[in-house]
């Protein structure tokens, strides 16, 4: 029996915080992966990208905002709704410039509550975000 390898490939994933608010997305219905769910803004990390760098670039392509400092929460692995094997690298955006504006999803907003995200990776990784602002 021969074996196969499943690429598993790289995300970022960044919280933008208001208070005790944080930005979501609901992606557009004609998205590939995981269509018209309400989620945290991340995407894909390019071959031989920094994560950090990977960060600041999806922020500014998404949200139109310059990222200057962020905190590393955590790391997931999710299997997207395309069977995409995902390794996410989730950070808290914690300094910015610019006022957040939706350049790529069907719209976005301000959450407070966990359970209106429709990914179990989401809840855990606002809660460990939560966590570690407590500490």
């Amino acid at each position: 029996m021969r074996g196969y390898i499943l690429e598993v490939v790289g995300v970022v994933v960044g919280i933008v915080t208001r208070g005790n608010k944080f930005l979501v997305e609901r992606r557009r219905w004609d998205e590939t992966i995981d269509p018209e769910i309400v989620c945290l803004l991340a995407g894909h990390v390019k071959p031989n990208e920094d994560m950090e760098d990977a960060l600041k670039r999806e922020m500014m392509e998404e949200l139109g905002i310059q990222v200057n400092d962020m905190k590393f929460v955590c790391k997931n692995f999710y299997v997207a709704s395309n069977d995409e094997r995902q390794h996410a690298y989730c950070y808290i955006v914690t300094d910015y410039e610019g006022e957040p504006v939706c350049k790529a999803a069907q719209e976005i907003f301000w959450e407070d509550n966990i359970e209106n995200l429709s990914l179990e990776v989401d809840k855990k990784t606002v809660r460990k975000m939560r966590e570690l602002q407590e500490e």
